[in-house]
């Protein structure tokens, strides 16, 4: 992806006042509706002791822990700093830890626990993942490989779900 891309990007999300506020609405409550689902799910489960429930809760905690940590020992430069052009999301400039996504990876760690819970649920939990990947790429807060490598992180921690 190039500068021009991302500026192209933002040019057309703020070509008019009321397209801006709507992607930027839509980009701020795809992560909160995600992360909403995930927590009352969360709750549900524990409420009712389901046996499954603390697999639910810990391994997605888990995940966001290490691609926390992943993040911050990488360090690398978000792409408007690199490539210089400004995002249509908020950004922080000198921010870094673009690799890989936490919004994406914590989305797909909650697809994958939505799976454990219902297939139907997890595809749903799914396309959600990839709309906030989506959107991060789209907004200029990060590389398409950022994105890919935060749908991909959550993945080999999806087969505890199998023991």
């Amino acid at each position: 992806m190039t500068g021009e891309f991302y500026r192209a990007c933002a040019a057309w999300l703020g070509k008019t006042p009321r397209r801006a506020s709507f992607f930027r609405c839509l980009f701020r409550l795809l992560p909160l509706v995600d992360a909403a689902v995930y927590l009352g799910t969360a709750a549900f489960l524990v409420i009712t002791g389901w046996p499954g429930r603390w697999k639910f809760l810990l391994i997605p905690a888990v995940t966001f822990l290490l691609v926390s940590l992943l993040r911050r020992a990488l360090n690398r430069p978000r792409p408007y700093d690199r490539l210089g052009y400004t995002p249509f999301l908020p950004a922080e400039p000198g921010k870094g830890k673009s690799f890989p996504s936490r919004h994406t990876a914590s989305a797909a760690a909650i697809a994958c626990a939505f799976g454990f819970l219902s297939p139907a649920a997890g595809a749903a939990a799914g396309l959600l993942a990839l709309a906030i990947g989506a959107s991060r790429v789209i907004g200029g807060a990060h590389y398409l490989g950022d994105v890919l490598g935060g749908l991909l992180f959550p993945l080999p921690f999806a087969l505890l779900y199998l023991l």
